[in-house]
């Protein structure tokens, strides 16, 4: 039995993926929408906990840490699905960036031979997508957020390399959430590939690739996507990295 902790839990993808997992493994939900985890946590059944709290900010980070510290000493997989369909460029930057990165850092002892997904977009637009600073507009916005996941996840990559955690990321595919009005409208409830990826002993060791919706590689070009590009467009956004 594996212990998980999956963000954005509530509802959309995140519940989705919680849904195949949660029958034999030990579940955390993280989501801000409390009346949310309680209901997700009602259908998926006694090995489910959640914690609330707003991974945008120091405060809400914090609360959810100290919850799963007090739950237990090893995470095995930790699986970033929150997100927003940002309306500003700091929203977007808090959200869709800084809440992984924080968390995964401040979770860090918990982490060891252990595996981090990131949740992220289509594959064509992470591929054709350019790696640009402006964000001015959704759709500007929504390709800053798709690139700047890719290169987050190559630099957790090489954060975590000691500890023999993996990081990759993933497209969940088209699911219904309440994200934006166009996946209000769909109607596939799976994530089959998130549960691929949590558990499949293939990808054991398997580390900063990106993956489709039916869990295969995508190639990503080497020379935009890579530890150092990584280190020098988030230290926009990292600090630490500066040092």
């Amino acid at each position: 039995m594996k212990f998980i902790v999956i963000t954005g839990g509530g509802s959309g993808v995140g519940l989705a993926i919680a849904r195949d997992l949660s029958a034999h493994n030990q579940v955390i939900l993280v989501g801000r929408n409390e009346k949310k985890l309680q209901l997700a946590k009602k259908s998926l059944g006694d090995n489910v906990r959640y914690v609330a709290g707003n991974l945008a900010t120091i405060s809400g980070r914090e609360k959810v840490v100290d919850f799963i510290f007090k739950q237990t000493n090893h995470i095995d997989v930790l699986i970033h699905s929150a997100g927003i369909f940002p309306t500003n460029n700091q929203d977007n930057i808090n959200n869709n960036l800084l809440s992984h990165y924080y968390l995964t850092i401040s979770l860090q002892k918990l982490l060891d031979n252990s595996r981090v997904l990131i949740v992220t977009g289509n594959p064509q637009a992470i591929k054709l997508a350019p790696i640009c600073e402006l964000q001015l507009n959704d759709m500007m916005r929504a390709a800053w957020a798709v690139t700047h996941k890719t290169l987050l996840m190559h630099l957790l990559t090489d954060q975590l390399k000691d500890s023999k955690t993996t990081v990759n990321s993933f497209f969940p595919g088209d699911v219904k959430s309440d994200l934006m009005p166009y996946t209000q409208s769909l109607t596939n409830t799976t994530v089959p590939a998130g549960k691929l990826l949590a558990l499949d002993a293939k990808f054991e060791h398997i580390t900063a690739n990106f993956f489709d919706d039916n869990g295969q590689i995508v190639k990503l070009s080497a020379e935009k996507y890579n530890r150092n590009v990584a280190v020098k467009v988030l230290s926009n956004y990292i600090p630490a990295l500066k040092g």
